[in-house]
């Protein structure tokens, strides 16, 4: 059964900004979980951003998926590798509480702007 639906949009020329400003690294390791962060960080330069703006997408649609918002959830306990999202650390605790078992989501990006859309099962 669905239990949350969640979708988002995200410029990349908004995380271009933050690269620029305070470097790639420091942007990645900032919201994504080490493994999801050395993905991004090992793949091609020119497509981070737009990449990033994907990963950060995704985190808003989750947590609208949640029906919390950004809020009561850490970001990095959120993961997204090859097409698959799972949650780890205490985000477990609380997608068992609720009876979320299976976490579905589809990144994509069309000029410069990164689209996300999460379901939560049962």
């Amino acid at each position: 059964m669905i239990l949350g639906i969640g979708m988002d949009v995200c410029p990349a020329r908004r995380w271009q900004r933050m690269i620029d400003r305070f470097g790639a690294e420091k942007c990645c390791r900032r919201i994504l979980a080490s493994e999801e962060a050395l993905y991004l960080l090992q793949s091609h330069p020119n497509r981070l951003a737009e990449r990033l703006a994907g990963r950060w997408a995704l985190r808003e649609a989750f947590g609208k998926s949640l029906g919390v918002g950004m809020d009561g959830w850490r970001w990095k306990e959120l993961r997204y590798l090859n097409g698959r999202l799972w949650s780890e650390g205490t985000l477990n605790d609380q997608l068992a509480t609720r009876k979320i078992t299976r976490l579905h989501a589809s990144i994509t990006h069309d000029d410069h702007i990164a689209y996300a859309f999460v379901v939560l099962e049962s």
